[in-house]
């Protein structure tokens, strides 16, 4: 964690020990630690409600149902770690001289600690099949984030001086001592939070602390009642598991502010927490008892305001010559207004399906087909925190309009996932068999292909749109902690035919063939800021640009959102004026998480010919993968070709290549240019380096590969533009993460 991160979250105090606090700072921060210091006594059994918590000595929600909470509120509404420790010979103990201001004196040892200093599984809680030693959760109330801690101990013989250290290193990495491996070392921005009873005069304090490198350094944390309230049990107690004649004192719970003392943790800061019991009040008391370091659990997610919904219809046909306006299948269920509707708010699922064979009846001169059928599903669930719809429509034998658009098969997929941290969506799956347009066979849909249709025949304006895909994510502001909501949309139409003149007893005519919708939206989880880190990821079998002045024309093209996602496309052939290939596929999919991000692309193909002249390819290729991966993660990004390969490759009719060619391959071919065989490039420029080659960042880095590059720089007898690029095989991925 760099310095700057924890200056951000650090409070008043931390900038007094550091030396970069005002004047009128300082005098603010001795008026509230003169409060803690010098108010009232604490008491020993309070009774209030700071951080909206219960602080009243037990674990029942005394309240009811809603705020204040309670240790045993169901459900329990915060980030919990729980801590376990046994007792006796085998414990996990510190030994002797061990001082909890100076990790060079620590030795964790196993043995007996004193009884009133040695915490113990006692608290029965419902998220543990056994009972604990002891609790720390996390919450935000309003924009405020509070720590709730509860302790219990074997015996109260004495006073209770219980910590709760949080730090930013891992033990298994950096320890605290060449005695005590088991614990973390300590580094500038750690902090403890300490409980501590004097039952002479019947009183309880908490202190907060941090670490700036050297030693700890008090922070402020105002009046009892006010920013924080602690309280030990009176008597027995339901959910502590104690005998005896006096079992007062063998529980304690605290409530902190966090934000206006210890300053807010965002939910993706990785810290580790352990308990750890002194033989006194001062921080240089000796050590005694210890549980397990564990990893702390910021992140409260919220499925029961989770939703997912979606629709999907086979085919939707209107006319206003006709008065047709029909959905197929009928809506199901019955209030549906758009085919097959599912919807789910709340953990649950929720689906519906339907089908119609053999359209029309009734008959009209729209649409026939063999196989109407759709579906759509919608899942919220609580085991994984996710949202998710798909929308399935499937249609076969397809004929729209007396042959304007014919298939065999015709497969549209709409899926939406949200989760806490963020959103994406995927058309993957979505495909045409044999599909032809006005007469001509298309096998390479790009997502949103337009085909015009000729005005005097079919109107002014008619179209077919192929694989018509609109999706959107939207997520909470940047440094928004709570209120915010993960969302992804996706619809996909796979053939949309508008006409607008008369044909043949059509007029104004619309026909829509596999239709599917998904929405799916999560809670964001207070405190845990929209993820910071994006990724990028496309793939293209064919990008062929032989007039600067037009559009190229694209083949197997797929995409992913900045957050993350997935797109795939599957071609049983591939054909344009200078690309022929067999079974092809292209595919990209990435994601973005707390710890890093990660993308990768590819693209495949079987019998690949390139600029054929005279029977002869320009490039030939038994077969050919392009793969781009990239990931960011801990400060390092990195991204490499890893899986790409080229098999059979042939320039101008030569002997097949052995084995696949190494990178940026470069081949001069009199009369049409240059081919660039497995083409590699760094984003922001260069090649990539090192074994195996990589593109290389701290925080970024992306790759491009592309299987063959054709550059035509020379008059040619195939009659191609000088100018004219042709890339097959493409695949880009990159990723950042800060």
């Amino acid at each position: 964690m760099s310095t700057s991160v924890r200056r951000n979250r650090r409070s008043l105090g931390a900038d007094i020990a550091a030396g970069n606090a005002t004047p009128k700072a300082i005098i603010l921060s001795v008026l509230l630690f003169f409060m803690t210091a010098f108010g009232t006594a604490p008491r020993a059994c309070a009774s209030s409600t700071v951080g909206s918590f219960e602080i009243d000595g037990n674990l029942v929600d005394d309240s009811g149902p809603g705020e204040p909470i309670d240790w045993l509120s169901t459900p329990f509404p915060a980030a919990l770690t729980t801590f376990t420790d046994t007792t006796g010979s085998n414990d996990d103990i510190f030994g002797l001289g061990s001082k909890e201001n100076d990790q060079t004196t620590w030795q964790c040892v196993t043995g007996n600690a004193p009884a009133k200093d040695d915490v113990v599984n006692e608290i029965s809680i419902p998220q543990s099949s056994t009972p604990v030693a002891g609790e720390v959760a996390f919450r935000f109330v309003g924009q405020q984030q509070f720590v709730y801690a509860n302790w219990s101990r074997l015996s109260n013989n004495g006073d209770a001086h219980i910590d709760y250290e949080f730090n930013q290193l891992n033990p298994a990495i950096n320890p605290a001592s060449p005695g005590c491996s088991q614990m973390p070392k300590r580094t500038a921005g750690d902090f403890l939070v300490s409980f501590d009873t004097d039952l002479t005069h019947n009183a309880i304090s908490v202190s907060a602390f941090t670490w700036n490198g050297t030693t700890f350094v008090q922070l402020p944390i105002g009046r009892q009642g006010v920013l924080w309230d602690a309280a030990v049990n009176p008597g027995p107690l339901t959910g502590l598991q104690v005998t005896g004649k006096d079992v007062s004192n063998l529980y304690g719970e605290l409530a902190l502010n966090v934000s206006a003392t210890i300053g807010t943790i965002p939910c993706n800061e990785v810290l580790f927490v352990s308990m750890k019991t002194r033989s006194s009040t001062s921080l240089s008391a000796e050590l005694k008892d210890r549980t397990e370091v564990k990893p702390v659990n910021f992140t409260v997610f919220n499925p029961a305001g989770a939703n997912a919904s979606g629709n999907a219809f086979a085919a939707r046909f209107q006319d206003a010559l006709l008065a047709l306006d029909a959905t197929l299948p009928a809506a199901t269920p019955a209030t549906c207004t758009q085919g097959v509707c599912s919807s789910q708010s709340g953990p649950g699922a929720n689906g519906n399906t339907n089908q119609v064979l053999g359209v029309p009846p009734p008959s009209q001169p729209l649409l026939s087909a063999n196989v109407l059928s759709a579906s759509s599903t919608s899942t919220v669930d609580p085991a994984t925190n996710t949202a998710t719809d798909t929308g399935l429509a499937e249609s076969a034998g397809v004929n729209v309009m007396n042959g304007l658009v014919t298939a065999d098969a015709i497969r549209g997929v709409a899926t939406a996932n949200a989760s806490g941290f963020n959103a994406s969506f995927s058309a993957a799956g979505s495909a045409f068999k044999n599909l032809v347009v006005n007469g001509t066979q298309i096998n390479n849909v790009t997502p949103n292909t337009r085909v015009d249709l000729p005005a005097a025949v079919f109107g002014a304006g008619s179209f077919v749109i192929l694989f018509e895909h609109t999706g959107s994510v939207s997520q909470p502001a940047a440094g928004q902690l709570t209120g915010g909501t993960f969302a992804a949309d996706l619809t996909v139409n796979m053939i949309h035919v508008h006409i607008t003149g008369v044909l043949g007893g059509v007029e104004a005519a619309e026909v829509i063939v596999s239709h599917a919708t998904a929405h799916a939206d999560f809670p964001q989880p207070p405190g845990c800021q929209a993820l910071v880190g994006t990724v990028s990821g496309d793939a293209t079998m064919v990008n062929e640009q032989t007039d600067p002045s037009r559009l190229p024309v694209v083949v197997g093209f797929v995409s992913i959102p900045p957050q993350g996602g997935h797109d795939h496309q599957d071609l049983d052939q591939l054909s344009t004026s200078l690309v022929s290939s067999g079974t092809s596929v292209s595919d990209s999919a990435g994601q973005v998480l707390t710890s890093g991000s990660t993308s990768s692309s590819f693209t495949q193909a079987q019998n690949v010919c390139a600029l054929p002249s005279g029977g002869v390819c320009t490039v030939a290729a038994t077969a050919i993968r392009s793969q781009a991966n990239s990931t960011s993660d801990g400060g390092t990004s990195s991204s490499d070709p890893g899986g790409t390969s080229l098999l059979g490759v042939s320039v101008m009719g030569a002997p097949p290549m052995t084995a696949s060619p190494p990178p940026n391959t470069t081949i001069l071919v009199p009369g049409i240019g240059s081919v660039t065989l497995n083409e590699q490039t760094c984003d922001g420029g260069g090649v990539p380096a090192g074994t195996p080659p990589t593109c290389s960042g701290t925080t970024s880095s992306g790759i491009t590969v592309r299987a063959i590059h054709v550059i035509v720089s020379n008059p040619n007898v195939l009659g191609v533009p000088q100018g004219a690029n042709v890339i097959v095989g493409e695949a880009h991925a990159d990723s950042s993460h800060p």
